[in-house]
């Protein structure tokens, strides 16, 4: 008997293992068929998903995403519905900030600062309290005192028997009344509407509440509206005033 070294006994062994590794992988490609690359097709010219893969895999996929769909807008409509109303609320309160101060502008005078200065506080005094004014409708008529537009909103509660809602301080402001010229331009004054809405939405920031409540506040309470109309005691536009001028 021939005797083998160690060296050799590994050489034989990792020899046999390749041999077989060899003999292994030519069985399998044998076994396998040969590979036939397919023709280039263009893509528009390929057949599409046979109807199997149609009714199950793809059909499935969409059903999934669907439901998923269903679900995104069966949360998101009503959560949208919830939030509208606030939304559209502060929306609408930083919209009234912004008109506010722009009619804080607008009855200052004007300036090089304040190029949308009107001058409401030339009749109406520094802080709009009212103020004494020539009164230039009639010849040595000396002067007469401006209304308090601190107290408007009170309408004939707080002197001002010609105001009855927060409309006819639009319409004194539109086409002016006694002294007190017409402003818009529908009547040949000089302030388009969002102007006047802007020095509106001030004044009524400005009412002094010590004078004007709540419950006399005919800008804001239409209760308060219905019960100057109401009141046997004011008489719209009476004859019995003693300076129409003040009738603001």
């Amino acid at each position: 008997m021939l005797a083998l070294t160690r060296a050799q006994g590994i050489i034989l062994a990792v020899g046999g293992a390749v041999f077989l590794l060899v003999a292994g992988a030519a069985l399998l490609s044998r076994g396998r068929p040969r590979r036939v690359e397919a023709p280039e097709i263009p893509g528009a010219m390929r057949p599409g998903p046979s109807d199997q893969d149609l009714e199950t895999p793809l059909l499935h996929k969409l059903q999934g995403w669907g439901v998923l769909l269903v679900g995104f807008f069966a949360i998101w409509l009503p959560l949208t519905l919830v939030l509208e109303p606030s939304t559209n609320l502060d929306q609408e309160r930083a919209l009234l900030t912004e008109s506010i101060a722009r009619g804080e502008g607008s009855v200052q005078l004007f300036s090089e600062e304040n190029q949308g200065g009107i001058g409401c506080v030339r009749c109406h005094g520094p802080e709009l309290r009212g103020a004494l004014i020539p009164n230039t409708a009639s010849p040595g008529g000396g002067a007469i005192v401006t209304p308090n537009l601190t107290t408007v909103c009170g309408g004939p509660w707080t002197g001002h028997p010609s105001i009855y809602s927060l409309n006819d301080i639009y319409i004194t402001i539109n086409q002016g009344r006694n002294l007190m010229p017409s402003w818009s331009i529908r009547y040949a004054g000089a302030l388009d509407d969002q102007q006047i809405n802007d020095i509106v939405n001030y004044v009524v920031s400005i009412q002094d509440e010590s004078q004007v409540t709540f419950d006399h506040n005919v800008c804001i309470n239409p209760d308060a509206v219905k019960a100057a109309y109401d009141n046997p005691d004011f008489v719209r536009n009476r004859p019995e005033v003693t300076n129409p001028n003040t009738s603001l």
